[in-house]
């Protein structure tokens, strides 16, 4: 064997049962991926709401002083 070839090569195939855990584990890792992409977008969503809500509390406090700050004009 060269050292240049595959690891596949060098392997034996796998028996029903490995094969069967493999599947097992490669649909498990997509519905992993599947609920972390969500997770993802929930917690992006919940981000922007809070920071448009900050946004919105920050603006309405500053709203009184420039009223006032024109009306003194």
């Amino acid at each position: 064997m060269s050292q240049a070839e595959p690891i596949a090569d060098r392997t034996p195939p796998l028996d029903r049962d490995e094969r069967a855990e493999l599947e097992w584990l490669r649909t498990e890792n997509a519905l992993l991926r599947t609920e972390r992409d969500i997770l993802v977008r929930v917690a992006s969503g919940f981000a922007d709401d809070a920071n448009a809500t900050l946004l919105a509390r920050r603006s309405h406090m500053e709203r009184p002083w420039t009223d006032q700050h024109k009306e003194a004009r």
